[in-house]
């Protein structure tokens, strides 16, 4: 999908949705909010019927709310015992097909934990995975970027620099850049010079191409030395949105900012009003 601009929505069916358990409701109503977009949540396991998927894909095109969705949270692909690192691919793989059915371009999910491991050990172990999942979409003919997340908890794989040396390495692979997590992982990055010195290096390293088509995670967060600990709604937290929506805008950024706080699209809608006053 080729963006014009940035388009901003919510993790999961939106709060103010009747029914909670019905994404196709989710996206009529993220369209009667004058939201853009809709990550579908798999956090808990890719459990989706295929007439839900159809309806999804059809309501998807004809409001122009695009999809993207989130893998389960249970995944690791540096897990001790090689059945749980299969279970991991597999669950990936199972995202990708629905995620596809749906109509979504763009998945993300949280790769790996250290486990005490050294982290280039770890990279290897992913790549390695990445290669497979990527090598199995391929035979079963689905394209969808496979976006690894930018953690928030030390004890996690998925630093920015894992993920530019992944995206570098992995054809379909790109990065999600939960803004959040690298604030809760770093206890740095957090004013305008930061996140504008993040985006210059990701476009430095990946090209043009990865400020055009961007998936991106924002919400308050509360953290401490290990790193995130949960999602906050953003006037409860030290987040500093405001300077990263105005770094993306001079940037000329562009693709999908997807609101994971508690309040979903309450903060989504000031993440979109707040961007359309930037000049």
């Amino acid at each position: 999908m080729s963006f014009d601009t940035l388009l901003f929505g919510t993790a999961g069916v939106p709060n103010a949705t009747q029914r909670k358990n019905s994404p196709v409701d989710g996206v009529q109503k993220i369209h009667e909010l004058g939201l853009d977009c809709m990550q579908l949540e798999f956090a808990h396991g890719v459990r989706m019927k295929e007439e839900v998927s159809s309806a999804l894909r059809k309501v998807s095109y004809e409001l122009n709310v695009p999809l993207t969705s989130h893998g389960p949270y249970y995944i690791n692909l540096n897990a001790r015992e090689q059945d749980k690192i299969d279970s991991s691919v597999e669950r990936i793989i199972q995202t990708a097909k629905i995620s596809d059915l749906c109509g979504a371009e763009s998945m993300t999910f949280h790769a790996a934990f250290y486990m005490k491991d050294s982290p280039y050990d770890v990279f290897d172990l992913v790549e390695k995975s990445m290669n497979v999942i990527e090598e199995r979409l391929s035979r079963l003919d689905i394209e969808i970027e496979l976006r690894p997340e930018l953690t928030g908890k030390t004890s996690q794989f998925g630093s920015l620099e894992e993920l530019i040396s992944l995206t570098k390495s992995v054809m379909s692979c790109k990065p999600c850049l939960d803004f959040s997590h690298l604030f809760a992982r770093t206890g740095e990055v957090n004013d305008y010079d930061g996140f504008m010195e993040t985006l210059t290096r990701v476009e430095r390293e990946l090209g043009r191409a990865a400020l055009d088509e961007m998936h991106i995670h924002i919400s308050g967060i509360s953290s401490n030395s290990k790193g995130d600990l949960k999602h906050l709604n953003l006037d409860q937290s030290k987040f500093n949105w405001r300077d990263l929506l105005k770094a993306l805008k001079d940037k000329s950024c562009k693709g999908y900012v997807i609101c994971n706080s508690p309040n979903l699209e309450k903060d989504a809608v000031m993440l979109k009003e707040f961007f359309g006053t930037l000049q």
